[in-house]
């Protein structure tokens, strides 16, 4: 008796190891166009889509309201078999591509890997409403997210060319090149997510640090003191950020939500 049901349960995991193949093997092959049409409980569109499911491209791809172009992907397949979707993404948007290696799990857990975003802070500022121009630009050698929140955050932030304008006026500011380095290979309640800053060129001498922690809570400590050669239009705007010290040295720090 007891041989029979192991023998049945063998027989079962065969099927059953047997139909998850095959159904792997249907979505490679099966054309992207008719995948993404199928997808359920999402609002997508796409146009000019080739390939298949696990090596493929759109032209366009809208997903709830926001929309990319010039998108490829390519699925590693067994991946699925230990019930994580892991891909290699390039795709891009009005002033800004991203590229880099994605995984998702069952459990819920996000990664990003080996990954590069380029954007036009002048089309960044129009979604949130701060005017300002120049290029930002993320290395991210390792970023994982569970429960909503980064366990991991290892990589860089550039900023080039920052300008803003003065309020009143619309004077433009050239505020210069700075950078952002996090080292946090572990986050938790007692490790929150830090970042280094630095200037890179510019009017500006900038050292600081910005701190994350759970729930979106942030804080910025930085220390800035104008070049000889700054504008005296942000020279007077930092006065009225913060008091200057008997070397010309501004203290400055924020704290808040996001």
């Amino acid at each position: 008796m007891l041989k029979k049901i192991t023998q049945l349960s063998e027989r079962t995991r065969l099927i059953i190891s047997g139909t998850v193949a095959v159904l792997v093997f249907i979505l490679i092959l099966a054309p992207a166009s008719l995948v993404i049409s199928a997808l359920p409980g999402v609002s997508i569109g796409a146009s000019g889509i080739s390939g298949s499911l696990w090596n493929g491209s759109a032209q366009r791809i809208s997903i709830n309201g926001f929309s990319v172009n010039a998108t490829r992907w390519t699925i590693k397949p067994l991946a699925l078999l230990a019930g994580a979707l892991e891909l290699r993404l390039l795709t891009s948007w009005p002033g800004g591509e991203f590229e880099g290696d994605l995984s998702a799990s069952i459990t819920g857990s996000l990664q990003v890997k080996n990954a590069s975003v380029f954007a036009s802070l002048s089309e960044l500022s129009e979604t949130v409403g701060m005017p300002a121009s120049g290029q930002l630009s993320l290395e991210i050698e390792s970023l994982a997210i569970k429960d909503n929140w980064p366990t991991q955050v290892l990589g860089s932030l550039s900023l080039s060319g920052l300008t803003t304008v003065q309020p009143g006026s619309n004077a433009p500011i050239i505020l210069g090149d700075y950078a952002v380095v996090f080292m946090n290979k572990v986050v938790n309640d007692d490790k929150p997510i830090t970042g280094a800053i630095t200037d890179n060129a510019g009017p500006l001498e900038l050292s600081g640090q910005i701190t994350l922690t759970a729930p979106n809570q942030y804080l910025l400590e930085t220390k800035i003191k104008p070049q000889a050669n700054a504008a005296e239009n942000l020279k007077q705007a930092l006065k009225f950020i913060a008091p200057s010290d008997n070397r010309g040295t501004h203290d400055f720090k924020l704290n808040g939500s996001f």
